[in-house]
């Protein structure tokens, strides 16, 4: 437990996790200083709760006043590592912290923590309904939505906290660890918090770094960044993968998931129980399965969970059939690797809807594989909408050629965007929204973005033009 009595705290960031984080720090005894950049009504309005507990609130304010006179600065993840008060902290000589790291030095609960670039929040679901079991929970927590901090006066001793971690969270921890660790994939993304994929591989293989020789980590055999992590790992490794590997974690034999060495030899659950679409929730499951195994779970228990999952919204999601066209919803997808588990899990002919704001990502890979679905028959069209649409569309004819002529589009909206993706589609087969780009050019975040998209979907369903799209 941090001893916080007298000292000053300075929090920066007033997102959850920022304002979780002031006032956990003021319940401790500190006088705590809270600023943001920004002053907008969401930031507003959480100035009235935090006054009441004590916190000093400056908003608009990028560095305060008499900076180092600060004993501790806890940063919250959506700010990003570079920004000036950052940097000016730590020439000051002030230690920085995370939230993530502030959190785990305030709770003495047992942690299972969760990374990746893809699958994060599914895979941190689907092990913590695993681990749920009446007179001990399971709670998902972290970069889910439900800030670790918060969970200091809410979980119980017993409780599992099964949480999801960032790279911008891993990013400043000093003895962060976990149990059991999960390392799902990594790929290029959130190039405008990082500097490079360098910057972004070393946050990432931080999770590591504090691990003790019965800690395990889970780890995805086929991704070179996950063998590479599990190669310094100083615990229990344990992989999974598709292909057969007999006596190395978790594969798959005959239809089943099956685990062995260095977990026990046991026959998990057959693939075709798992409702979820996709390969990669294949994967997703494997790893979560891993995990609990790890934890001393009884296989039907992790059988029964990973069964009834029928997974979250925003991530390929279903949300209604129009005749023959099915819509569903991957608003999550903000990054093009993302974008290409979404358009390789359908057999159906596909029109995906694509576009947003890019993170500085390259669109190459997901190019070409539109290209080859366009030529082959297997994507039937793409709209694009939104900041990106036009390099989008440009990459795409590079890429394409003579044979992107009629099948793309470039939208006004999102009702647009589907009304044209209906049309694409013929009257049958599957539209997808899996963007490939953050959200923030036109909506909130991905989940206003998704909700959007299922609005527009209901309106092309209630109208008398149906028809007409076909």
């Amino acid at each position: 437990m941090m001893d916080l009595a007298g000292k000053a705290v300075l929090i920066v960031g007033l997102g959850d996790s920022g304002c979780e984080a002031a006032g956990a720090a003021a319940g401790l005894g500190a006088s705590v200083t809270a600023i943001d950049s920004c002053k907008e009504p969401s930031r507003m309005s959480m100035v009235p709760r935090l006054e009441s507990d004590g916190v000093e609130v400056l908003l608009g304010v990028d560095i305060p006043d008499g900076l180092k006179g600060y004993d501790l600065v806890v940063t919250s993840p959506g700010v990003p590592d570079r920004a000036p008060v950052l940097t000016r902290a730590r020439e000051s000589g002030l230690r920085v912290i995370s939230e993530l790291e502030f959190a785990f030095r305030l709770l003495t609960n047992t942690i299972v923590a969760v990374t990746g670039t893809n699958g994060k929040t599914t895979t941190t679901t689907l092990i913590s309904r695993m681990l749920d079991r009446p007179g001990r929970r399971a709670i998902a927590c972290g970069n889910i939505g439900t800030p670790l901090v918060s969970m200091r006066g809410e979980a119980g001793g017993g409780d599992i906290l099964v949480v999801e971690v960032s790279s911008f969270q891993l990013a400043n921890i000093e003895e962060f660890r976990a149990r059991v660790s999960v390392v799902l994939n990594i790929a290029p993304d959130h190039f405008d918090w990082h500097r490079d994929m360098d910057e972004y591989r070393e946050a990432k293989m931080r999770l590591v770094e504090n691990m003790l020789p019965g800690d395990y980590l889970v780890y995805n055999r086929n991704d070179d960044f996950c063998v590479g992590m599990a190669s310094v790992a100083s615990g229990i490794t344990v992989g999974f993968g598709l292909e057969s590997s007999s006596g190395d974690g978790l594969w798959i034999e005959d239809g089943w998931i099956v685990a062995g060495p260095p977990l026990e030899a046991v026959e998990v659950m057959p693939v075709d129980e798992i409702s979820i679409p996709g390969v990669h929730n294949v994967e997703n499951v494997m790893a979560a399965a891993a995990a609990s195994l790890a934890m001393g779970e009884p296989t039907a228990r992790i059988r029964e969970a990973a069964r009834e999952f029928e997974g979250l919204a925003h991530r390929m999601e279903f949300v209604s059939r129009i005749g023959g066209v099915s819509f569903y919803n991957d608003s999550k997808a903000t990054n093009p690797q993302a974008a290409l588990q979404a358009i390789r899990s359908f057999k159906e002919p596909l029109v995906p809807i694509m576009g947003g704001r890019n993170k500085g990502l390259d669109l190459s890979e997901l190019s070409r594989e539109l290209c080859r679905g366009i030529e082959g028959g297997e994507v039937r069209g793409v709209v694009f909408l939104g900041e990106s649409a036009g390099e989008f569309e440009s990459a795409v004819r590079r890429e394409c050629g003579a044979t992107a002529s009629g099948r793309i589009e470039t939208a006004d909206g999102m009702e647009d965007s589907v009304q044209r993706a209906y049309r694409l589609a013929g009257g049958s087969g599957v539209v997808v929204l899996t963007p490939a780009c953050a959200s923030f050019d036109m909506f909130t975040d991905y989940k206003e973005r998704g909700r959007a998209f299922k609005e527009c979907v209901a309106l092309l369903e209630g109208s008398d033009e149906v028809g007409d799209f076909e």
